[in-house]
């Protein structure tokens, strides 16, 4: 009984002393910290969050440029392989940039809205500049994205005041090598003035925004043909181009043709029926602005022209028109008018061999070769900053309007006839100036360095209209 009592006793100690150790173990285990729980390492993604930013900036920006979807796409390609990645996958349209990035394991998607519109010249010109730099140094992406801000939000180098005086004056240009009427010029500078002002408004005011064509074209055929002798010498049709040569869709039209034919289908046609649009929208304002007049009367016409000196005086002004309006970048002036020149040249010479579609047609091969030709000169400006001008002076779509201004005055006068024949010169018009551009952009990217060879025996690289600041070469590129 002893030996039972004693092993009883015993063991109600030993369950004791277990008890309170456990008890103890518990409260010690409670007080002390947690321990982190061990996860395998997460993976980082292929390509960094800053450069997918950056490359989807650079994109709409090129767009803004007036860039092709398939040229913006093969910058962007090269400059993600410059940054070391070659999985990256670019689709451009002219509203937005499309970035696929793709693994072993997954794809991801990232886009950017883009505007409709076309920078500025000197915001142009900085942008190919840091194009360049990462072609060349390929700095941090967030660097690069900081120098994209500071270009694209900078002001415009030309105030207000400078860009309404280009306006007039790059309208009095277009309208003296289109329509060297003597009694023109004036309704030339009211006109241009007027529509200066209504796009200056428009920049501030929304609404005005949406219904610039409509309105500007409404308020041109208004005072053109409500004032013909006074501001047309009876000839308001004379006025009418050139006045609203700002707001035509030629980038639009001609890009999109491109890209139709270089199978960039979705981008092609939604920059032609952008285009036709606007050309409808600007037909309507001037629809308008004719009906509120009523019956129109018939004012004496006169004939008397300006000289053959004309266009070519005209040339000139478009050339400081263009730079003052759409701020060009510094010491540029010389070399856009070299281009401008070369390119009227060469449309004058196939517009008198064998017609207007030729001349296109020839003007669109020679203002993109002229413009890569003095790519690398000091103080000459990026290619797309020297061939914008020269595009611009082949008005691809003056005809377009014209054509279908011709159908609203048919139609006011009760004639119909003629309307295919317009409607199919228009769109000719505009593909002679898109296959133009297509040739010589595939001239130019082939033949650089020969062409390169040549132009610095004929032209020298300090041109006496620059002043003699020292300014740093930057290299050649074909962006």
């Amino acid at each position: 009984m002893a030996s039972e009592e004693y092993a009883r006793r015993t063991w109600t100690v030993t369950r004791h002393r277990v008890t309170h150790a456990m008890a103890k173990i518990r409260s010690e285990y409670e007080k002390a910290p947690p321990k982190p729980t061990e996860h395998k390492p997460v993976a980082e993604p292929p390509v960094p969050a800053d450069l997918l930013n950056l490359l989807c900036r650079l994109g709409v920006a090129l767009v803004g440029a007036g860039e092709t979807s398939a040229r913006v796409q093969t910058i962007l390609d090269k400059l993600s392989k410059r940054y070391g990645t070659d999985n990256i996958h670019f689709m451009v349209l002219p509203t937005a940039v499309f970035v696929r990035v793709r693994t072993d394991e997954s794809s991801a998607l990232d886009m950017l809205d883009a505007r409709v519109g076309t920078l500025p010249l000197d915001q142009i010109a900085g942008l190919y500049r840091l194009i360049d730099q990462i072609e060349e140094d390929a700095p941090p992406p967030s660097r690069a994205s900081r120098d994209l801000d500071k270009i694209l939000t900078q002001k415009p180098g030309s105030p207000p005041w400078l860009i309404l005086v280009g306006q007039v004056v790059l309208t009095v240009g277009i309208g003296m090598m289109l329509n060297p009427g003597a009694r023109a010029l004036v309704g030339y500078v009211v006109l241009g003035l007027v529509v200066g002002a209504l796009t200056q408004l428009a920049d501030k005011w929304r609404l005005l925004s949406m219904a610039l064509p409509v309105v500007a074209s409404a308020v041109v055929a208004l005072l053109a043909y409500g004032f013909p002798g006074a501001l047309a010498g009876g000839q308001p049709q004379q006025l009418l181009i050139p006045a609203v040569a700002t707001l035509l869709p030629g980038a639009m039209l001609t890009n999109g043709t491109i890209e139709l034919a270089t199978g960039s289908m979705v981008a092609g046609a939604s920059r032609v029926v952008y285009g036709i649009n606007m050309l409808f929208l600007l037909a309507l304002g001037s629809y308008v602005g004719i009906s509120l007049l009523g019956p129109l009367s018939d004012p004496p016409v006169s004939h008397a022209q300006l000289g053959w000196w004309a266009p070519i005086l005209g040339v000139l002004l478009i050339g400081y028109g263009h730079s003052w309006r759409s701020s060009a970048p510094a010491n540029t002036v010389g070399w856009l008018l070299m281009v401008l020149y070369i390119t009227y040249a060469a449309q004058f010479l196939g517009k008198h061999v064998s017609g207007p579609l030729t001349g296109a047609f020839f003007g669109g091969i020679v203002a993109v070769n002229a413009a890569y030709l003095i790519q690398g000169r000091k103080h000459a400006p990026p290619t797309q900053v020297a061939f914008l001008p020269a595009f611009w002076m082949l008005v691809p779509g003056g005809i377009s309007l014209t054509g279908i201004s011709d159908l609203v005055n048919h139609s006011l006068s009760g004639v119909a006839s003629g309307g295919l024949e317009v409607l199919v010169s228009a769109l000719l018009s505009v593909m002679s100036i898109a296959l133009g551009v297509m040739v010589g952009s595939g001239l130019a990217t082939a033949h650089t360095p020969r062409v390169s060879t040549i132009i610095d025996t004929v032209v020298p690289r300090h041109l006496p209209w620059h002043h003699t600041a020292r300014v740093t070469e930057k290299p050649g590129s074909d962006s």
